[in-house]
């Protein structure tokens, strides 16, 4: 007989927490700026503070950080009270990089909001094994950081998703 995993759903966010963004995979942030800013500019307007992990912006060829650097963001994040979410600023190809670095039980511990698309798969799969909910979704240089401004079905199933209570 197999144990059923037991998930844990991160608490909702609300008006004035703090979303970190971390670069687990690509170091594409380093390269366009005015992505990051406009990125940051749409989730303040939704209502959020927004820090940036240590090594977020750094790039080292294409790959963001080492992958020790990557991972302590990570542990950077999930640590901090006052974080309360954390979003890729893009996919990649590296997310695998750092799971041999990763201290799992200060992700388990300190479940937050965790959201990423693309190689960031790698990151979801490995949380969930800790049986962490995490959400499949925007990251901060493509779809916060759209021209002229974030997609309203974005933002709306976004903020569905991170802060209410109700299934989208």
């Amino acid at each position: 007989m197999t144990q059923k995993l037991q998930l844990t759903k991160p608490s909702r966010l609300s008006s004035g927490d703090t979303i970190a963004i971390v670069s687990p995979s690509s170091g594409l942030a380093n390269l366009v700026p005015h992505r990051v800013e406009k990125g940051v500019d749409a989730l303040k307007s939704m209502g959020f503070q927004v820090v940036f992990a240590p090594h977020a912006l750094e790039r080292d060829g294409y790959i963001s950080a080492s992958a020790e650097k990557r991972a302590s963001d990570l542990h950077w994040a999930f640590s901090n009270p006052l974080i309360k979410a954390v979003i890729c600023a893009i996919g990649g190809e590296h997310s695998n990089q750092i799971l041999k670095y990763l201290d799992f039980s200060i992700i388990k511990n300190n479940p937050k909001i965790f959201v990423g698309y693309s190689d960031i798969s790698v990151l979801h799969f490995a949380f969930h094994s800790l049986g962490l909910i995490t959400f499949y979704g925007p990251s901060l240089l493509t779809q916060f950081g759209e021209y002229p401004e974030v997609l309203d079905y974005t933002k709306k199933h976004f903020l569905a998703a991170v802060s209410k209570a109700e299934p989208i």
